[in-house]
């Protein structure tokens, strides 16, 4: 059964909020291949998972693990004594379909730069998507089609300067995700087909967000991106001239050994405040699924 989503205004402005609070909780560096060590081997001991992130140090494990767990996506337990174990909760089980979205995102549409994890995978497409504005200036533009930078400025937030915006849509630009309509430089800007086929990642983290099963993330906003996607799933091809600006690791994988770190990192530019510090509307934010967290 396909659950109806509302499409009204304010149900897209919450929807979009409760993207961009999902987004928050994953984006930190490491995040991510703190998530799928625990979902490749269960319960581990604090050592153990040390052991699979050997190129983390303290207190680098133990501020990943603590936020995951303030999030809710992470349970501690401990008992009379005995060891400390972490582990998924189900809302962290239930990141998969995410992860797996993202995940296919970058391998179709980012820069080939040899065998990489599929946690940097996941990793290197949030860089792209998490920078302030820029999750919500894709939206606008799937929702609206193309916009010049001053009606962007005024559909994203109430007030904010033209030149924020610009600001973005260059990086945007540079990314691969954005694109003039025509060569005029004052011509509207458009998703370019790698950023339409965000739409499966965009459908899941909305799914996701508010509790919905996956199966059901038939999205108001990128159901039509999701059918581009579906239907011609080459948006490398379509897009050849994607690009973006973070470096990704070459890492050799396998099954059986945690993937050692081959090359130099280049660490985001963005800061994990910058996320929420921008003014928004005043409309009544519907809060996201509660999790088992102290903060959700």
């Amino acid at each position: 059964m396909t659950v109806t989503t509302s499409t009204s205004p304010t149900s897209r402005i919450n929807d979009l909020k409760r993207v961009e609070e999902s987004l928050a909780m994953i984006a930190p560096r490491w995040s991510v291949w703190t998530l799928q060590t625990l979902q490749q081997d269960g319960r581990l001991r604090y050592h153990e998972v040390r052991e699979k992130l050997p190129w983390l140090k303290d207190p680098a494990i133990s501020q990943r693990l603590a936020a995951l767990a303030d999030h809710g996506l992470i349970d501690r337990t401990a008992t009379n004594g005995r060891p400390v174990y972490y582990a998924l909760t189900d809302r962290g089980r239930e990141l998969a379909p995410v992860q797996d979205a993202l995940a296919a995102w970058a391998d179709a549409c980012l820069e080939d730069t040899g065998p990489t994890a599929r946690a940097e995978h996941v990793e290197n497409a949030l860089k792209l998507i998490t920078p302030r504005h820029a999750t919500a200036v894709l939206w606008t533009l799937q929702t609206n089609g193309p916009m010049r930078s001053g009606e962007l400025a005024r559909e994203v937030a109430s007030g904010l300067s033209p030149m924020v915006i610009t600001s973005r849509l260059r990086q945007l630009g540079a990314d691969g995700l954005v694109e003039r309509v025509t060569d005029n430089h004052r011509s509207p800007y458009q998703l370019t087909a790698a950023a339409r086929a965000l739409g499966p990642a965009y459908a899941a983290l909305s799914a996701w967000a508010a509790g919905r099963p996956p199966t059901t993330a038939h999205h108001p906003v990128w159901a039509s991106a999701q059918a581009v996607d579906r239907t011609q799933p080459a948006a490398r091809a379509q897009d050849g001239q994607v690009r973006r600006s973070v470096a990704a690791a070459a890492v050799t994988t396998s099954s059986h050994a945690t993937p050692a770190i081959t090359a130099q990192r280049v660490p985001p530019s963005w800061r994990h405040a910058d996320l929420f510090s921008h003014a928004t509307r005043a409309v009544p934010i519907a809060p996201a699924a509660p999790t088992s967290g102290r903060s959700r």
